[in-house]
């Protein structure tokens, strides 16, 4: 399969008309369930078997929650557990012991330290075990403990992608035996299951149009004509965080396979060729995954540190318990500190294991902060919202005395309180 191509494009009319559109109505992120469980088949239920399957799965895990394949680049080599095996003064395992990741290594060798429970179902499904021989399969599920992965991702200098993700929507042309048409449920079953399949390996929470019956008459040849404009305002039907458009079709005996992703935040574009349909949808699953992920996930290497953040319409003590939890179970935050209080505005120092454009990014799925103007926060802090500031000063021990209180601050954001 031909490797990946990502074409930065140019903010367009057609951007900018879909940055409007955003604006203009509330997000509907997902929070993807069961983010840290993986399930498979398996041919016993032995310790061994367990084992062995929980290292496997670690991997897709791994490039689940980090929303980058990349992150296997920093697993142990292939050999590295054989020779562990073999024993301690075996080649190549004692030029392994002075690698700088060994001990790191070590632990991705035993998936089973980060499981925190596991289930078997029986089936009727047939597999081969390793005589050879066909067995009725058990489905083996593990749940992996969510902090401790995390924890893990930080340590191999990955990013660290939060479960509540843009809802993405598909819009997937066809160019086929029976002509071009658009991939749904009705018009081929076995194509949009299998999107629904690659989607939640990604964890991906994505959306398809049930019909072409639902969607414009054009749509179809506007997605083969290009017509971004016409496309994106067919999609605000579905409310989406982001807009996936794909077009398929035979070239030289393979699929040439064209994608576009429209974020809200920016656009970017695809190209490639793929032996088969389902690799032609898998490239385009993994596209949408890493362009989404670099966007939204925590990365130490995207402007991670401390940052003060100006907080307003903080006009109860229930209120800040609300943006204390809500900031604290972002998995971009370290830790989030009260500093000070001012009427209805507080001051936070927020340490972020990335940047700012990416608290934004994730911030804006779904709109519970906003950020606002210096200007408009300043007129905001006149006003009497019913609580008076030595209230919440003295509830929350701090004191709104300095009038300097928000001069240097990194950003500005309104609280969208209950």
């Amino acid at each position: 399969m031909s490797k990946v191509k990502l074409i930065k494009a140019a903010p367009s009319i057609s951007f900018l008309f879909f940055l409007c559109l955003v604006a203009s109505q509330p997000l509907y992120a997902d929070r993807v369930d069961n983010l840290y469980s993986l399930q498979t088949l398996v041919p016993d239920t032995s310790d061994r078997t367990r084992a062995k399957t929980a290292n496997q799965l670690l991997q897709r895990l791994l490039v689940r929650v980090s929303g980058t394949e990349a992150v296997l680049e920093k697993m142990p080599p292939d050999d590295f557990q054989k020779a562990r095996e073999e024993g301690q003064d075996a080649e190549p395992y004692a030029s392994y012991r002075e690698h700088e990741h060994y001990e790191l290594w070590r632990e991705l060798s035993n998936a089973q330290r980060w499981v925190s429970q596991y289930s078997y179902q029986s089936t009727q499904e047939l597999i081969e075990n390793e005589a050879g021989e066909q067995v009725r399969a058990h489905q083996l599920e593990l749940d992996f403990d969510p902090s401790a992965i995390n924890n893990l991702l930080q340590r191999m200098q990955a990013p660290v992608w939060d479960a509540s993700r843009p809802k993405t929507l598909f819009f997937i042309a066809l160019q086929g035996r029976q002509g071009r048409y658009l991939v749904t449920p009705e018009s081929n079953e076995s194509l949009s299951e299998l999107l629904v399949d690659l989607a939640e390996e990604r964890g991906i929470p994505m959306l398809l149009p049930a019909s072409e019956e639902q969607l414009p008459s054009s749509l179809l040849s506007d997605i083969w004509g290009g017509f971004s404009r016409e496309i994106l305002a067919a999609s605000q039907t579905y409310q989406p965080d982001a807009v996936a458009i794909g077009r398929i079709y035979p070239s030289s005996g393979t699929w040439a396979v064209n994608w576009q992703l429209f974020t809200g935040l920016d656009r970017v574009a695809s190209r490639t060729n793929a032996g088969t349909l389902g690799e032609a949808l898998t490239t385009g699953v993994n596209f949408v995954a890493e362009s989404l992920s670099e966007r939204y996930a925590s990365s130490p290497d995207q402007g991670a540190g401390v940052y003060h953040l100006a907080i307003t319409n903080i006009r109860q003590i229930r209120h800040f318990a609300q943006l204390m939890d809500y900031l604290g179970g972002l998995s971009l935050t370290n830790s989030v500190e009260l500093v000070r209080v001012q009427d209805d505005q507080l001051l936070l120092k927020v340490d972020l294991r990335g940047g700012m454009n990416q608290l934004r990014a994730n911030l804006s799925l779904d709109g519970r902060l906003t950020e606002a103007s210096f200007y408009s926060l300043q007129q905001s802090g006149d006003q009497n919202f019913g609580l008076q500031p030595q209230q919440l000063d003295q509830d929350l021990g701090t004191s709104s005395e300095e009038p300097s209180l928000f001069r240097q601050v990194d950003a500005w954001f309104e609280w969208q309180a209950n």
